[in-house]
């Protein structure tokens, strides 16, 4: 397909309903080789469900499946004009791909008439049972100078950093103007060495954990030593966890609480349906294993360790 169909396609399918009753007539042809509307909306259908929509607007991913359908449409016709279809191996082959075809589909069909839940309240059950999962992060706003052990041997750089620090303990207020005189760090420029929302996973881990360590609003940190070089920091504001009102995560948990519930039911399904006893017997193992391994046996190890 050319990329003018490709691109009609996306716009189609962007604004047009999708009709649901497919037929024999051809969408897509090279040479003798077709493929009908119906052919494609069975493809469409093995995509699950919450996909399949978006698959289907986007024209580059249609045009490819069509290019796929159409090549084994080909390499099929060429293995059976050559009777490749017959071998025994293939066959079987075949007959296993549709029952897996059936089952997948059926399974499909189970789950899309399946009971519905109040997917709404299961998912505000889960919202109320962990708390813990539905909160803001910790935040802190911290201030810092940087004095670095780049530009200077690091024992001069922790002596100046002891300097300030036990300067700014006597007089905590000089602390903006130190910023701009003395750190290194050359966001200063732009921020003033303040960091105001700053969460974890964001500094360096010395630096965070002094960072998340300090409590009382003003107080100056003991020297915290990086890679960069020296910090010291200044804590302005500390902002708890707080928890995060069920509307804002509803529209996410009820989905997920849909899909859980979907999960769970067609596992349900399975494992009624599947319930009974596989039985196969010792004759029918040493078969199996001489048919692939001929009669010397110790080369199928496992069977008869």
């Amino acid at each position: 397909m050319s990329q003018v169909f490709r691109l009609f396609l996306v716009f189609s399918f962007s604004v047009l309903p999708l009709v649901s009753s497919a037929s024999d007539e051809v969408f897509a042809r090279q040479g003798d080789v077709v493929v009908t509307h119906a052919e494609l909306d069975a493809a469409f259908a093995r995509i699950p469900l919450m996909y399949r929509m978006n698959f289907i607007r986007n024209g580059e991913k249609v045009d490819q499946l069509v290019r796929s359908l159409i090549n084994n449409k080909l390499i099929g016709a060429a293995a059976s004009q050559d009777g490749f279809d017959q071998d025994p191996i293939v066959v079987n082959r075949m007959k296993l791909t549709a029952e897996k075809e059936l089952a997948e589909a059926w399974l499909d069909h189970v789950v899309e008439n399946a009971l519905q839940a109040d997917y709404e309240a299961l998912a505000h059950e889960k919202y109320l049972a962990n708390p813990e999962n539905f909160q803001t992060p910790e935040v802190v706003d911290v201030s810092h100078i940087l004095i670095s052990s780049d530009t200077r041997p690091e024992e001069e750089a922790l002596k100046e950093a002891t300097r300030l620090r036990n300067e700014l303990l006597n007089d905590p207020g000089l602390f903006d103007e130190y910023v701009m005189t003395y750190s290194e760090d050359p966001a200063r420029v732009n921020n003033g060495g303040r960091y105001p929302q700053m969460t974890r996973g964001q500094m360096v881990e010395p630096f965070e954990d002094m960072a998340f360590s300090m409590t009382k609003p003003g107080s100056i940190s003991e020297l915290v030593k990086t890679s960069y070089g020296f910090h010291i920091l200044r804590l302005n504001a500390q902002i708890p966890p707080a928890a995060i009102p069920f509307e804002q995560v509803k529209v996410r948990l009820v989905e997920e609480a849909r899909t859980e519930y979907l999960s769970k039911y067609k596992k349900r399904y399975i494992d009624t349906m599947t319930a009974g006893t596989i039985e196969v017997s010792p004759e029918a193992i040493e078969a199996m294993a001489k048919r692939h391994f001929g009669e010397n046996l110790e080369l199928a190890p496992g069977y008869y360790d």
